[in-house]
């Protein structure tokens, strides 16, 4: 064997920590392995690796991306311009969060969404220590780069939306409860910061209350921590940073757990099982489809789980039932039980791995590396291939240059928005922003975060520029003296018809009465 093949050899064998570890909670080599001894202090190891090549990929494909914002991105964008404590229909964390990444990497959209795989990866460590924790260090590399790489993650890591923060604070409290678990300490202050952090990321966060609940149930030997003073501590620090959004929302007619209760819709609840097989089958592709065979395999065998496969089991399968129930009796959107794959994922790779099967792991890992590509490769093939699952983002650009035209052409008018979609995403994307423009709200009603910071009264004494998605003009006549057609704007997608905007100068407005 030349120097060359040895030296190899000798880094792969420090990078995959090969030998035999008790996976049910010891991390102790064999006394004789120098290499494994070594080893545990580079823990994440080639899973660390991977987890930074897949991050720095992501950043890539997101710098040289051409596609636009979604309006929802584009919302949040706006909600950064105004640092607050809360916004109409989530917590302040995502606006804060890209705020600072805005400042870093410009008002692009790389500079807005560049924060998801950065946030991804931290996660994705995370995920390896609990499982470093609870395992081993070779079950640590593994979770690791399942992790980063899940099939929902790949689409989530493209965008920018409330998930990205609230799976980092999830992992992060997760963690912190594992080692205040096993070593007490000052880990609850970890705990009780990432709890609240999360709050403030998305409600969802809540969930994991109900876990730790679920943990006495399931895995009695962790009930002693509940009796320890600082697990309270750490529940009262997360009550204290969530506040001012619980503040917020009390001088805002608690718009925003209004809306969550809306998005629930339990008022129309009805028995639908058609939505909720669609529910399901969607987790097979946010979680990939072998490793969630393997989580069920592993549920069904609950016997011969151990202990530590039963904590993690508390913080996902409460939230997958939650979610199931949802979406039998009203709604539920596939990503409502992302966080219960965070423990879930450990739990797999440590199962798959103790049961010998580490063959299945990597079959998923290629099979999520390919679904990786896809999603960040794919659009500049969906001209050639005549679907496009991101035409939704495109020609946003495009349109609101014809947009600044006319607002050139009438440097008086404010812009009015038909709906939340084109305020959105003309507020972005029209240079100069329109930061006087005003959501269209003829019943007084407020349904979004538009209505909510922008007035009628703003259009008083002053012309407005209306899009429209219909050509109809009646309404508008009933509430203004003048009502001139000015033609039509549209978004091109390249595998669907054009999106048609309607245009009308209007003046003198008279109320809504």
């Amino acid at each position: 064997m030349s120097t060359a093949d040895m030296a190899a050899r000798a880094i792969w064998e420090w990078l995959c920590l090969a030998g035999a570890e008790d996976l049910g909670g010891s991390r102790t080599p064999h006394s004789g392995s120098r290499r494994l001894a070594a080893a545990e202090s580079g823990w994440l190891g080639w899973g660390g690796l991977l987890v930074l090549a897949v991050t720095a990929w992501r950043l890539y494909a997101l710098w040289v991306s051409d596609i636009d914002l979604f309006f929802d991105e584009a919302q949040y964008w706006y909600w950064a311009q105004d640092p607050d404590f809360g916004y109409f229909s989530k917590p302040p964390l995502l606006a804060w969060l890209i705020a600072g990444s805005t400042a870093l990497f410009g008002d692009s959209e790389f500079g807005i969404r560049a924060l998801s795989p950065l946030c991804y990866g931290v996660t994705a460590a995370f995920g390896g220590g609990i499982a470093y924790r609870l395992y081993s260090a070779h079950a640590a590399q593994w979770t690791a780069a399942m992790l980063v790489l899940l099939p929902g993650v790949s689409v989530s890591a493209t965008i920018v939306s409330t998930d990205v923060p609230l799976l980092l604070c999830w992992s992060a409290a997760l963690y912190c409860w594992v080692r205040y678990a096993q070593e007490g300490g000052l880990w609850w202050i970890g705990l009780g910061a990432a709890l609240g952090l999360g709050l403030l990321a998305k409600y969802a966060m809540s969930y994991l209350v109900v876990g730790l609940a679920a943990t006495a149930l399931m895995a009695p030997s962790y009930r002693q921590v509940f009796c320890r003073g600082g697990f309270w501590a750490a529940l009262l620090l997360a009550v204290l940073l969530f506040a001012p959004n619980i503040w917020w929302n009390y001088a805002n007619d608690f718009v925003s757990f209004g809306h969550t209760a809306d998005n629930a819709n339990w008022t129309a609840a009805n028995l639908k099982p058609h939505k909720m097989a669609e529910f399901v089958g969607a987790q097979f592709g946010l979680f990939g489809p072998v490793l969630m065979i393997a989580f069920i395999w592993a549920l069904v065998r609950w016997r011969r789980l151990t202990e530590a496969g039963r904590l993690l089991a508390a913080f996902a399968l409460p939230v997958l039932a939650l979610m199931i129930v949802q979406s039998f009796i009203s709604r539920a959107h596939a990503n409502w039980a992302a966080v219960a794959y965070i423990s879930a994922t450990v739990l797999v790779t440590g199962w798959l791995l103790r049961i010998r099967l580490e063959g299945w792991l990597k079959v998923s890992l290629v099979l999520h590396l390919a679904v990786a590509a896809a999603v960040l490769h794919g659009a500049s093939l969906a001209p050639l291939t005549g679907t496009d699952p991101w035409h939704r983002q495109r020609g946003w650009t495009e349109m609101a240059a014809e947009v600044r035209n006319l607002l050139d052409a009438h440097p008086d008018a404010v812009l009015l928005a038909g709906d939340r979609k084109i305020a959105a995403s003309m507020m972005y994307y029209v240079r100069p922003h329109p930061w006087d423009m005003v959501k269209w709200n003829p019943d007084g009603r407020i349904d979004g975060h538009y209505e909510l910071v922008s007035s009628h009264d703003e259009l008083a004494g002053r012309p407005a520029i209306l899009l429209s998605r219909t050509a109809d003009s009646k309404g508008m006549s009933e509430r203004f003296g003048q009502v001139e057609r000015l033609g039509t704007v549209s978004r091109a997608r390249p595998t669907r018809p054009p999106e048609i905007y309607h245009a009308f100068l209007l003046r003198d407005y008279r109320g809504r009465e």
